[in-house]
């Protein structure tokens, strides 16, 4: 199971750098279109590759205050998007789901054609919400996202992200914990990188509920200075374009 969980999320950082663009699932006739640009904050906490959507109301991709679905724990643990990306993409409550495809660098920082901001457009149905989700890669099951935030209906709106605790791992803050693209793409290398990743050793039992992150505490090999972050941590903005 660890190799699988090193696995996917290097093979998601691995295929980014031959994506063109963003894998877009479902979609439809007369709708709105909307630029949504998401930009990191932080200066120790790269972001996994982000999925968001259009939807309904009566479908989400987390709750604070609820248990985490597998599909965003897999985010959370793994920075793996493709569960969400294909649970939304088969949901008839869904007018479009987006995997932006590529992971986002620290504040300021390039790492071959990665940068700190991600762009994108995405169609709308009347009435739908908008949630997106990506992991701080330099934690056990951190997060970050937008819970099913009303659009706007003419020009645009930001909105301040704050990092979340997904509830499934303990805050363990060791290497051999944290998924391998940290070292890469991170403020610094971690101790015996590329060293897999163990998840049932240090599963949270039972779940807890979704939580605002407490943040990086220094318990591991895991830096307060180089790896912490103050909120917000990311900032995004909707920008309605018909």
């Amino acid at each position: 199971m660890s190799v699988n969980r090193t696995a996917l999320c290097a093979a998601a950082i691995v295929a980014a750098l031959a994506a063109a663009a963003p894998a877009v699932y479902g979609g439809g006739p007369k709708l709105s279109s909307y630029r949504v640009t998401l930009v990191n904050l932080t200066g120790g906490q790269p972001f996994s590759p982000p999925v968001a959507a259009t939807h309904q109301s009566a479908i989400r991709m987390f709750q604070v205050g609820r248990l985490a679905s597998d599909e965003l724990a897999a985010i959370a643990q793994d920075g793996n998007e493709l569960p969400m990306a294909t649970l939304f993409g088969a949901s008839d409550k869904v007018t479009e789901v987006v995997d932006v495809g590529r992971p986002l660098t620290t504040s300021g920082k390039v790492v071959g054609s990665f940068t700190d901001t991600a762009s994108f457009e995405i169609a709308a149905a009347p009435g739908d919400r908008f949630s997106i989700a990506t992991m701080l890669i330099c934690t056990n099951d951190g997060f970050l996202g937008l819970d099913a935030v009303k659009l706007p209906k003419q020009g645009s709106e930001t909105f301040e992200l704050n990092g979340y605790d997904a509830g499934r791992e303990q805050n363990t803050e060791q290497s051999v914990d944290i998924v391998d693209p940290c070292s890469a793409l991170g403020p610094m290398p971690l101790p015996g990188d590329p060293d897999g990743n163990r998840d049932a050793e240090v599963a949270t039992s039972p779940a807890e509920a979704i939580q605002h992150h407490p943040n990086i505490q220094g318990v591991g090999e895991l830096s307060v200075s180089a790896h912490g972050w103050s909120d917000p941590v990311a900032q995004v903005t909707i920008e309605r374009l018909s």
